[in-house]
């Protein structure tokens, strides 16, 4: 019982043109005309042109209704349809109509006497490219089509078999024509008595299919590069993985679009507003990372805002530091842009993991930061550290600009010689340049690098001359 009342089910929904199947649901087709109203459609002409018969779109000729078209255009698409025609009827499909630039017409006919040229038939880009091969035009048949838009190229297929193909670029009086507008279907085009009906109208809007936009930023062609840059902005946080796939492994031409395209993503998604946009982006590039490291460090910088952990922008800065090399260089760079106190324990917990020769550059970030949460382990690793690592705790201890540092340095200078010595002094007297510190603090810094002061320039940076 259930098996015959699901395929009577199934039957209703076909008859009413509402068939979509779950391949083509998959596939990202959309049904377009719900078998009931005009909902989702506006008239060009007068309105009683079109109306519901039967669960089809249905014209009348003689009513004027011009055309029938989406309240949304579309660039690039599948559209899928069926179609009958009266017995004399003339009609056709309208694809990227309705802007300052014509569309072009799918032509729909049928087999008229005087015989219309092939130019001028059904599947025929109607007066600029020819069917061929002429499709069957018989009419009072259901009959289907599927019309493909992918930048300059257009494919019509009559029943399944390709009739035309069009390449705007070959085709002298295409052009000019548009690249995006409406899509619709022309009135019955003939007069009182003759008819056209359309049913299972569904879309796929190629634009939001990422896949489809990377293709066309790897085109040769600089227009179809720029339609699917304006369009991959359009789509937003979706693409970021895929760019930064593209990024990696594209052509020169395709592999800069791709970083322009994500450059100004991030950037937009940090307008005031766009808080949503901006953690769907952050989480986009934070799941990328391991595709394009070096890449999404550099992204990252632009969008994490300083906020508590567990950001995922900020765990995913915290695994490219460690990751070190060129990719550790610019999370680096990305976290010197990034305040707050969420942005210093990531340094942190990187430098706790880091190799000792990346811990260096980790060590000056966090002084640079000026945090007084960084001062335990600049401190431990200045007093306790080896080589460049304590060289560079040294100098990242006068960046940090705290009257803490004072005390530290004295003992440093004070229990050795040569490098370690010289270089304490110089973070003092950064401490002194950045005037972050009380007078009392000051006084004593000042009489701290006075006492240490080994370089004729570093006594006369400090008056111990």
């Amino acid at each position: 019982m259930r098996i015959w009342l699901a395929m009577l089910l199934l039957a209703l929904a076909v008859s009413a043109g509402l068939a979509l199947t779950a391949q083509e649901a998959r596939e990202g087709f959309v049904s377009r005309f719900d078998g009931k109203s005009l909902a989702g459609w506006q008239v060009a002409g007068n309105p009683e042109g079109f109306r519901v018969v039967e669960g089809c779109l249905h014209s009348d000729g003689g009513k004027g209704g011009e055309w029938i078209h989406t309240t949304r255009q579309y660039g690039n698409f599948v559209l899928r349809l069926d179609w009958m025609l009266s017995k004399t009827g003339n009609s056709g499909v309208f694809i990227r109509q309705g802007g300052e630039r014509p569309g072009c017409e799918v032509q729909l006919l049928a087999p008229w006497t005087p015989w219309r040229d092939d130019l001028h038939c059904t599947g025929s880009l109607y007066g600029h490219v020819p069917a061929n091969p002429r499709p069957d035009e018989r009419t009072l048949r259901w009959r289907t089509l599927e019309v493909t838009a992918a930048y300059q190229r257009i494919t019509v297929k009559i029943d399944g078999k390709q009739c035309a193909q069009a390449d705007y670029d070959q085709v002298p009086s295409m052009q000019e024509l548009a690249r995006a507008g409406f899509v619709g279907m022309q009135d019955s085009h003939t007069g009182p008595g003759e008819w056209v009906r359309f049913r299972n109208i569904r879309i796929k809007d190629l634009d939001a299919d990422p896949g489809f936009l990377c293709q066309g930023l790897s085109e040769p062609d600089p227009a179809t590069r720029r339609l699917a840059y304006e369009a991959v902005l359009r789509l937003g946080p979706p693409m970021v993985g895929p760019l930064l796939e593209l990024a990696g492994k594209g052509t020169a031409e395709a592999r800069q679009a791709a970083e322009q395209a994500l450059e100004r993503m991030a950037a937009a998604a940090t307008r005031p507003g766009a808080e949503g946009e901006r953690k769907a982006v952050v989480r986009a590039l934070a799941a990328g990372a391991a595709s394009n490291g070096e890449l999404v460090a550099r992204l990252l910088g632009l969008v994490v805002m300083p906020e508590s952990p567990p950001d995922p922008g900020l765990r995913a800065l915290e695994r490219l530091l460690a990751a070190g090399g060129r990719t550790g260089i610019a999370a680096l760079q990305a976290a010197g842009r990034i305040p707050g106190a969420g942005m210093t324990q990531v340094l942190l917990a990187a430098l706790g993991q880091a190799r000792e020769a990346d811990q260096p550059a980790l060590l000056l970030a966090l002084g640079a930061r000026r945090d007084e949460a960084a001062f335990p382990a600049l401190a431990q690793r200045a007093q306790k550290g080896a080589g460049e690592v304590q060289l560079a705790a040294i100098r990242a201890l006068g960046l940090l600009g705290s009257a803490r540092a004072v005390p530290v340095l004295r003992e440093i200078g004070l229990g050795s010689q040569g490098a370690r010595r010289e270089k304490a002094v110089e973070a003092l007297i950064t401490l002194l340049d950045s005037r972050g510190l009380e007078p009392r603090a000051r006084e004593q810094a000042l009489a701290v690098a006075r006492l240490l002061a080994v370089t004729p320039s570093q006594k006369r940076a400090v008056g111990a001359e």
